[in-house]
């Protein structure tokens, strides 16, 4: 034995490295085979998963967000389609009325959080109309998702409206002011939470430029600094039926996602009596477009069809817009003024069509691109300007 010690020390400092390296390498291999996000990546398959956002309210546990998201590795496309909390679900055998209650009974009956995460997995399957198997899960409550946007270094949003909200039962008090801000995890929670006039169409909304800031985040050099730590806390604080390998595995892979390959939708559907009910005929176009049919044969439309709308209050803007964009090739069919002023212009790729969008986006120089499919409204994309506007300058130097 002290033979075996002694001809160890007396190995070169390049040696012990040499082995150091071959030995990481090595356990690096077979955690790589047997993950099955490494092997999906390696196999070109898509990876569909549910990340699910807890609250603490009334001493039960309801999912407050709830997103479904695809990854297309061939691709390298992110798909993201969001579903509204107060979504109608009332499956045979419970006395469901919304989506969010499936987790608070599951988890209040079964006191099993991998239990109730499996269960609102179904429940959302049965949403996407059993299109799709959903077999990964990540369920986070607001502590964790603090402690997590902390160590990425907190998030720049830019805030386009004034959002105020107190609630001295719940201890809840949001405000803010619009203008870019600097937002920390305790921050950053209150804007993800805030419903506002839009309800829970609007906080989808906030919800998913918060992503498109966090992706774009994950590239700077305090996300890499910090990446031991968050994933401490990803390992100790959040529910989920990945493993170590696969989380390192899935941030390796989204830091090369370039953000026009991320696709921001929402569950289609209209607002009734206080619930969200899903529209099944735009549902299933909205499946079709993130989940084609091997068979399907893909048609590109000869003319886009687009409306316009002023929301920046300046005069013969939307007309300015409309002649910009048939020149270009486009048939716009409607447009005027918006009923009520933004500061960001919004284009609204209604059919799926992410890059026919992105294109209008290019021309007008603004504008962000979110997917709302619905294909009963006979528009393709659907374009309201705002005060960023920059054709607004040009207007008011013509006027």
């Amino acid at each position: 034995m002290k033979k075996l010690f002694s001809s160890i020390l007396k190995l070169k400092f390049d040696h012990i490295i040499l082995f150091a390296i071959v030995f990481l390498v090595s356990i690096s291999l077979y955690l790589s085979w047997k993950s099955p996000v490494a092997k999906a990546l390696r196999d070109g398959r898509r990876i569909n998963g549910l990340i699910i956002g807890t609250d603490w309210v009334d001493y039960a546990r309801h999912s407050d967000t709830l997103i479904f998201v695809s990854y297309d590795p061939i691709r390298r496309f992110l798909d993201i389609i969001s579903i509204p909390r107060d979504t109608k679900f009332s499956p045979q055998g419970y006395n469901f009325r919304r989506i969010n209650e499936v987790y608070a009974y599951h988890f209040r009956t079964k006191k099993n959080h991998q239990i109730a995460s499996r269960e609102v997995c179904n429940s959302v399957e049965s949403l996407l109309l059993n299109r799709v198997k959903i077999p990964l899960y990540m369920q986070i409550n607001y502590s964790s998702f603090k402690k997590l946007i902390d160590l990425i270094g907190g998030l720049t949003i830019d805030i386009d409206e004034p959002m105020h909200y107190d609630d001295k039962a719940g201890k809840l008090h949001i405000h803010f002011e619009t203008g870019k801000q600097h937002l920390d995890g305790e921050k950053a929670l209150d804007y993800v939470r805030y419903r506002g006039r839009a309800g829970d169409v609007g906080r989808i909304f906030r919800q998913q430029r918060f992503i498109r800031a966090m992706l774009s985040s994950w590239k700077n050099l305090f996300f890499m600094w910090n990446l031991p730590k968050i994933i401490i806390i990803a390992v100790k604080e959040i529910n989920t039926n990945l493993s170590l390998w696969d989380m390192l595995v899935i941030i390796s892979e989204l830091k090369e996602i370039n953000v026009k390959n991320l696709r921001l939708s929402q569950l289609p559907g209209e607002s009734k009596r206080g619930y969200w009910e899903p529209d099944i005929e735009n549902c299933e176009g909205l499946m079709n477009t993130v989940l084609p049919q091997k068979d399907a044969i893909e048609s590109k439309k000869s003319r886009i069809r687009i409306e316009v709308w002023n929301a920046a209050g300046v005069s013969k803007l939307a007309e300015n817009v409309v002649w910009i964009l048939r020149h270009h090739g486009y048939d716009v069919i409607d447009w005027g003024n918006f009923s009520v002023r933004q500061k960001k212009t919004i284009i609204k790729d209604l059919t799926g069509d992410l890059e026919a969008a992105q294109r209008i986006s290019n021309i007008l120089e603004c504008g962000e691109v979110i997917t709302r499919y619905d294909e009963k409204r006979f528009i393709d994309i659907s374009v309201i300007l705002g005060e960023d506007c920059k054709i607004i300058t040009n207007t008011k130097t013509q006027n």
